[in-house]
């Protein structure tokens, strides 16, 4: 089985796939794809499904912890205490009761010299960005400064975005949204919970 993506220039590519089924295959729409586009499903060199996709260089979305790219985020914080000490914090925990991901507070603190928290989320779309000045990102409302936004690195078709350091001053407010976007098109609003 394979799959081959033919773009609008005509150029022909093969997808890598991550998983194949008699109902299902999964795969990765290879770089430089982009307009319409046609993709060929083949078993044994012979095409047994075709249909047209519109791909574009940016179409952002960012993942959530329960698999709908709703809630809470699929992240974490990575907090710099004032000596310099790093952690990484989770911002959701699985609550077996319910069956699914529920958010964990990402305290704020109140010493007089504060940490430093940046939110680490992954999503998908982003990396073909114009420049890093195109992506813009609030947290609860406010601005909030974006670091990087690219390839994740070890994980296939996974991007990452670094947002940070987060406003001192969404202390208290409880479940916030995370309003991304990236060339002017806005992904799905995830959340996460401040203490």
């Amino acid at each position: 089985t394979s799959v081959k993506v033919t773009d609008s220039a005509g150029v022909e590519r093969t997808a890598p796939l991550f998983f194949v089924s008699p109902t299902q295959i999964n795969y990765q729409l290879p770089a430089g794809v982009t307009g319409t586009a046609t993709v060929a499903i083949l078993r044994d060199n012979s095409i047994v499904g075709a249909g047209q996709l519109q791909a574009t260089n940016v179409a952002p979305g960012l993942f959530g912890a329960n698999a709908n790219g709703q809630g809470v985020a699929a992240a974490v914080v990575l907090r710099i205490k004032s000596n310099g000490a790093q952690s990484f914090e989770p911002v959701s925990n699985f609550d077996q009761t319910i069956r699914r991901f529920v958010a964990v507070p990402i305290d704020l603190g109140s010493s007089p010299v504060p940490d430093r928290f940046y939110l680490i989320l992954l999503g998908t779309g982003i990396r073909g960005r114009i420049s890093l000045a195109n992506v813009t990102a609030t947290v609860g409302g406010l601005a909030t400064p974006v670091s990087f936004a690219g390839a994740q690195g070890s994980l296939v078709g996974v991007d990452q975005l670094n947002l940070g350091p987060l406003p001192g001053n969404l202390k208290g407010r409880g479940n916030v949204d995370i309003v991304l976007r990236v060339d002017g098109k806005t992904a799905n609003t995830v959340q996460v919970n401040i203490k």
